[in-house]
């Protein structure tokens, strides 16, 4: 084997070499580009899940659902994310709705139910069993027939109200739901 032909198969083996080494280094790139771009996958995966995760916990801590009265009193009592939606094993208190409803002297309007179990009453005896409309003036409407549902930290209420003290006077017909934060 003369010399130039040994150089040439090391000149070949070389190039073997070189290619091969490229090849790694093509592979290794991809791979650890691969790997970035995995993770760069999973971190904005998480990143999205966790907006998704604090926006739906944003949800769950406000309170929704509205109340619409009609007869002595008219409009639409709505819970928003500055209401109070205190629930309890024996009823709830609703308070700070965005809304309010038609009448010159009291404008600030609260909900107290009261139970005895959870569950649906259609018999109501105060002050167990009762769903009361109050104004800050100490104004009440208090269930005498309907049906009223509470359940946990929600419920319903398709009722009609009478008057019981201060100032009040007339009938009030009440429907809606409630939910309260978890």
């Amino acid at each position: 084997m003369t010399l130039a032909v040994t150089m040439h198969r090391i000149d070949i083996q070389l190039w073997g070499a070189w290619i091969m080494k490229e090849r790694l280094r093509v592979i290794r790139s991809f791979l650890r580009n691969s790997t970035l771009l995995r993770l760069s996958t999973v971190a904005i995966l998480a990143l999205s899940l966790s907006g998704f995760v604090a926006q739906n916990a944003d949800a769950a801590s406000t309170p929704s659902g509205s109340l619409v009265f009609t007869g002595a009193l008219n409009g639409t009592l709505v819970l928003g994310p500055h209401s109070v939606c205190k629930a309890t094993k024996h009823g709830v208190t609703l308070s700070s709705f965005t809304t309010t409803l038609s009448s010159q002297n009291n404008p600030t309007w609260s909900v107290s139910v009261y139970v005895i179990k959870l569950g649906t009453y259609q018999k109501f005896r105060a002050p167990a069993d009762s769903f009361v409309l109050n104004t800050r003036d100490g104004d009440l409407w208090v269930a005498t027939q309907g049906s009223m549902t509470v359940i946990a930290k929600s419920g319903t209420v398709n009722l009609t109200l009478d008057d019981h003290e201060g100032l009040t006077a007339g009938t009030v017909r009440v429907t809606g739901t409630w939910i309260c934060p978890t």
